[in-house]
């Protein structure tokens, strides 16, 4: 079994995995940068205030959802292919799963703290019990499964912060801000190695695994239905569903993620914005930007870059975290906590920016990026087509002029 082809790609999929790249450079570049994890708005003052709150109410919390749920999207694909060659998929996929959890190790305790792919491997292998499901029965997990032990902690942090408001209350913890400064700004190898698992299993560690599970596996299945529903693919047939998605997710989305802005910063708060605005935010930026590329032209045209880019998403994000971290900690150029938000996501939109033209010019050659390769060879257990023949090259040229 060989990688899919250009013409079998579903394009708006890899549209939507360039703008997730996009976002979640804008939300980790806060972290590659200051103290992000200790941090609160009143960490910030004038354009940067503003610029944190434009990243936390439209960024932040919503594309690692959408990563989730497209990696769930992608893992349907990839059985409906395996079962049409007559592959195992259980086999195939555990294989994928175990090089993803390398990768991510690697990730996590050498390069940043802040990844992802850890957890996405762990809940990847929980896929193969739930895979042959019907699209509607992952449907009915995954909200249930999301909103049942979610809504009844958001519950339960909403009646605390408006009973105890000053005990809930939400401010920036300046003593491991300044000790993460410290660390990432001089510190040694060694310093940072440590801090790093530090808070990687401040994060991961102990009960947060489940919190974990629960915030990342529902995103999972819900892509996985949305496959195997064809709503996504078929959009002529589903528009008015997507459209009432679209409308309802972000009219609410968006009014959980200002929640805090308007009735201050608690535990409360903070948790029905990130938890329940943040992937009701990915629904609509999900649908709202398939309904807008199968409807317009001028749309589709507009966001060509991001297709290269999310078709290289897995290179893009690793490159993203080494390119960064050289930047701001103290063994590269030494530049952490020295800038503001402002210029922090300036940078960050530049880099996309530059990201998407190498994965453009990458890909006129080379069917995939160079870690999407590897991860193919030790996916199939056998050396994979790299670069595009002549006739491949002409047939990509035709397929964009579509």
């Amino acid at each position: 079994m060989h990688s899919v082809s250009r013409r079998e790609r579903l394009t708006v999929i890899d549209l939507l995995r360039g703008v997730a790249i996009l976002g979640i450079l804008l939300v980790n570049m806060i972290d590659f940068h200051a103290p992000f994890l200790y941090l609160q708005a009143d960490y910030w003052s004038g354009a940067d205030y503003i610029t944190y709150a434009l990243v936390d109410v439209l960024a932040q919390g919503s594309f690692y959802p959408m990563f989730a749920f497209l990696f769930g999207f992608g893992a349907i694909l990839l059985m409906e292919r395996t079962i049409k060659k007559g592959i195992s998929f259980p086999l195939l996929f555990s294989r994928r799963m175990a090089f993803l959890l390398l990768v991510g190790i690697i990730h996590a305790f050498v390069i940043w703290h802040g990844d992802i792919l850890i957890s996405y491997a762990m809940c990847g292998w929980f896929i193969l019990l739930v895979y042959k499901l019907s699209g509607k029965a992952l449907l009915k997990m995954a909200v249930l499964l999301y909103t049942i032990p979610y809504g009844l902690l958001g519950s339960l942090t909403i009646l605390s912060s408006v009973m105890f408001p000053d005990e809930m209350a939400v401010e920036t913890d300046w003593a491991k801000a300044r000790e993460a400064v410290q660390v990432y700004g001089s510190g040694s190898v060694s310093d940072i190695f440590s801090f790093r698992f530090e808070e990687w299993m401040a994060v991961n560690g102990s009960l947060n695994v489940i919190f974990l599970f629960l915030s990342i596996f529902p995103c999972i299945l819900a892509g996985m239905s949305f496959a195997k529903l064809g709503w996504l693919k078929d959009i002529s047939s589903h528009r008015r569903k997507l459209r009432w998605m679209f409308g309802l997710s972000a009219v609410v989305g968006i009014g959980l993620k200002i929640y805090p802005y308007y009735d201050g910063f608690t535990v409360g708060s903070l948790f029905m914005q990130d938890s329940f605005g943040g992937p009701l935010l990915a629904l609509a930026y999900m649908t709202g930007i398939t309904l807008t590329y199968e409807r317009f032209s001028s749309f589709r045209k507009l966001t060509m870059p991001f297709i290269p880019l999310g078709r290289m998403s897995m290179t893009n994000y690793l490159t993203q975290s080494i390119f960064w971290t050289f930047i701001f900690y103290s063994y590269g150029l030494g530049l952490y906590n020295q800038i503001g938000m402002l210029i922090g996501t300036i940078l960050a939109i530049l880099f996309v920016a530059v990201q998407a033209v190498f994965s453009a010019y990458w890909l006129k050659s080379y069917k995939m990026g160079p870690v999407e390769y590897v991860w193919r060879v030790a996916t199939y257990g056998k050396k994979q087509s790299f670069r595009l023949t002549t006739k491949e090259k002409e047939q990509g040229e035709r397929w964009k002029e579509l």
